[in-house]
């Protein structure tokens, strides 16, 4: 913990009493905070000193103190050297750093404080990029860090306490990544607490955005980022909550999911994929998904009448369920990793944009159907508020859409849709 730098003065002969009666009056408050500031900021009390807008009551008391013609003018002109040996002079003090410690008590020189407290956390950060050597990928996050001041703000700028935080940290990179833990169980096996990575504290706060650098995903401050950051490495939170929705997607290995994905295919059903599932026996190495066409579709209603409508024929699809969750996420990144071609479609407003982006991004999805070309022929719907955010795909497509201003649902579009799932060859770029 870093010190309070206390100056003393040079002398401690005051004669306090008279000091007060002489540059402790009302009248030299303001003369007094600037000598104290000064004292603070490690500046010697010697040279001039001006006090601007002075009042008559101000200008009247140090006339007085120096024994000089009454003074005209907006500010006040203050010889230090002289104010010293006037107070020397007179008996009262020896030096005008006395005079001030005695007036304001112990002073800390901030400056030197400040300097000092530097050099602490120079040796926090150095020993923190040290214990990341494990995550060399951490280093440039952990830069930008020390850069900004977020750990600083987080723990108050305390040098002791950002050090065992950032230890803290450095321990969850190590133990990263996990195959299928539960969040409570991983920071009850770390740090004895199974409540010392909720969201909230501090160490959260760094933890989960670690997990999301090593896992490669683009971290959204909001509960769902933070689910499908830590499930990029391994770690479950709310494991059965808003499972992946999939149609005739294939599976090879004798696994849960393997198994339950060919039973919905003989049943020519939809079925739903949790993240516990995903998790605990991911598809990553499925031999069958590779070179593997597999659509990617926002609402549910399309996969309800590609299952109605084409049955057994339909390509793979996986549905979005109007979110971008975070089983979604771990399925599309191991079928990516499996080698399976993704095509993504959604709704032509602007959170069916700000869906798509991410879909798009995060698992290198192309584009299908999805274009300017597109929506422009698409049959229109209402009004949508906000402005739809850029398309990189597509830069014409953004434009389009703010130029129209209208909506097109996804459901509106299965006709166009259906031959792509209809056939096996990739649809059109």
């Amino acid at each position: 913990m870093t010190r309070r730098r206390q100056m003393q003065p040079m002398s401690r002969s005051v004669d306090v009493v008279r000091l007060r009666h002489t540059l402790g009056v009302p009248e030299l408050r303001r003369l007094l905070d600037a000598l104290q500031r000064r004292i603070e900021l490690g500046r010697p009390l010697a040279g001039g000193l001006t006090l601007d807008h002075a009042s008559s009551p101000e200008r009247a008391a140090i006339d007085t103190l120096l024994g000089r013609n009454p003074s005209r003018g907006a500010s006040l002109h203050v010889d230090l050297d002289e104010l010293a040996r006037t107070l020397a002079e007179a008996g009262i003090c020896e030096t005008l750093d006395a005079a001030v410690h005695a007036l304001r008590g112990p002073l800390v020189d901030q400056r030197a404080l400040a300097a000092e407290r530097e050099l602490i956390w120079r040796a926090v950060w150095n020993t923190a990029t040290a214990g990341f050597a494990a995550h060399p990928t951490l280093l440039p996050w952990l830069g930008k860090l020390a850069r900004t001041g977020v750990v600083r703000r987080l723990c108050n700028d305390d040098a002791d306490t950002g050090a065992a935080l950032l230890r803290n940290v450095s321990r969850v990179a190590a133990a990263l990544p996990v195959a299928a833990e539960p969040l409570a169980a991983f920071a009850a096996r770390l740090f004895g607490n199974a409540h010392a990575l909720d969201p909230g504290t501090p160490g959260a706060t760094l933890a989960v955005r670690a997990a999301a650098r090593i896992g490669g995903v683009e971290f959204q401050d909001d509960a769902e980022g933070r689910r499908a950051a830590w499930a990029a490495v391994g770690i479950m939170c709310d494991e059965l909550s808003t499972p992946a929705l999939v149609f005739n997607l294939p599976a090879s290995e004798e696994t849960p999911p393997g198994r339950l994905l060919r039973a919905a295919r003989e049943a020519v059903e939809p079925v739903h994929l949790s993240l516990r599932l995903l998790l605990h026996w991911p598809l990553a190495r499925d031999a069958v998904l590779a070179g593997q066409d597999v659509f990617v579709c926002e609402n549910p209603t399309i996969v309800t009448l590609a299952a109605d409508r084409l049955g057994a024929r339909c390509a793979p699809l996986i549905c979005a369920n109007g979110q971008f969750a975070t089983p979604l996420l771990v399925l599309l990144r191991q079928l990516r990793a499996a080698g399976a071609r993704l095509h993504y479609h959604g709704d032509f407003d602007p959170a069916g944009i700000a869906i798509a982006r991410r879909v798009i991004k995060e698992s290198n999805a192309r584009p299908w159907r999805f274009g300017a070309a597109e929506y422009v022929a698409a049959p229109k719907g209402e009004k949508f508020t906000g402005q739809p955010p850029s398309t990189p795909w597509d830069e014409p497509l953004c434009d389009a859409m703010r130029r129209d201003g209208r909506a097109v649902h996804e459901e509106a579009l299965f006709a166009d849709l259906a031959p792509d799932l209809a056939r096996s060859a990739p649809p059109p770029a």
